[in-house]
């Protein structure tokens, strides 16, 4: 309570109101990031443990070993085990990949409404506003994650075999055969899980900040503090500089000097930086 002294007596002052409210930094769930990651790393496991079996098969049977001696050719052997991998492989990411993205949608939608919800509390010192309601447009933000994520995981046979076959062909084509074959396809398992791991963080922000921000503007919420996460390597400088502005939700900031791309925080690769909701009061 306040007070101050009028003609001798202690009155009580009303606590004047700030002139801006700030609730806590919404931060993306790590554990539907971590779902999503493990279960794309299963699938990339399980694709490479099916190639690495028959490609081995194949440099092992009777056709390569005359091959290798000069005598025969395993060549349409190779293009037709490749073609098969291809449809097998394909196959059993098509399955997968709408279930999944199903899943990171709803996950990210579930966080960003309990997320926002938390943080208008703290903002406004206990008062709770419904953040879960699921109008038109968190319909066509959760219809665009899913399609944007199913194309994004059936991708990924198609880039990792289509580097495959080619150092199938190269290892027959210079006679190492398996020499040449088994290191390549550890690196590339290497690169495509470490892709994976960027596609399951990048789409589970990026989800979740544009549920956050459709969330602000059907409840009022106009404006929110940039802050910025010191947790990547290399970070943007412009997002170094931008943390503690505010910016209008309808007027996004460039996010990008060389490209000169607006938005918000999540929408570039590998940005982890994240928003504060906050609510200024116009002085009477």
């Amino acid at each position: 309570m306040a007070y101050r002294i009028k003609d001798g007596k202690k009155v009580w002052v009303a606590p004047k109101r700030p002139k801006v409210l700030k609730g806590k930094s919404l931060q993306p769930n790590a554990a539907a990031e971590a779902h999503y990651h493990q279960r794309l790393t299963r699938l990339i496991r399980r694709m490479t443990d099916i190639i690495d079996s028959d490609l081995k098969a194949l440099f092992k049977g009777s056709t390569a070993k005359e091959y290798f001696a000069q005598d025969a050719s395993i060549s349409a052997e190779a293009r037709i085990l490749m073609n098969a991998l291809i449809a097998r492989c394909q196959g059993l990411f098509d399955i997968a990949a709408k279930p999944l993205a199903e899943r990171v949608a709803s996950d990210a939608s579930k966080s960003s409404a309990a997320s926002l919800k938390h943080s208008i509390k703290e903002l406004s010192q206990g008062l709770t506003l419904k953040t879960d309601m699921i109008s038109g447009d968190i319909k066509d933000i959760l219809s665009a994650t899913v399609t944007e994520n199913v194309g994004l995981i059936k991708s990924i046979p198609s880039e990792y075999l289509t580097q495959v076959q080619g150092a199938v062909m190269r290892s027959i084509t210079q006679g190492r055969g398996l020499a040449d074959l088994v290191p390549f396809l550890r690196k590339q398992e290497d690169i495509t899980l470490r892709r994976a791991r960027i596609i399951a963080r990048d789409q589970t922000r990026k989800a979740f900040s544009n549920l956050n921000f459709a969330r602000m503007d059907k409840i009022g919420i106009e404006e929110y503090e940039w802050l910025h996460s010191a947790g990547g390597q290399k970070p943007r400088q412009l997002h170094v500089h931008m943390s503690g502005n505010i910016y209008r939700i309808d007027k996004p900031p460039i996010i990008d000097e060389k490209t000169g791309q607006r938005g918000k925080p999540g929408d570039l690769i590998n940005c982890r930086c994240t928003a504060i909701p906050v609510v200024k009061f116009n002085e009477q």
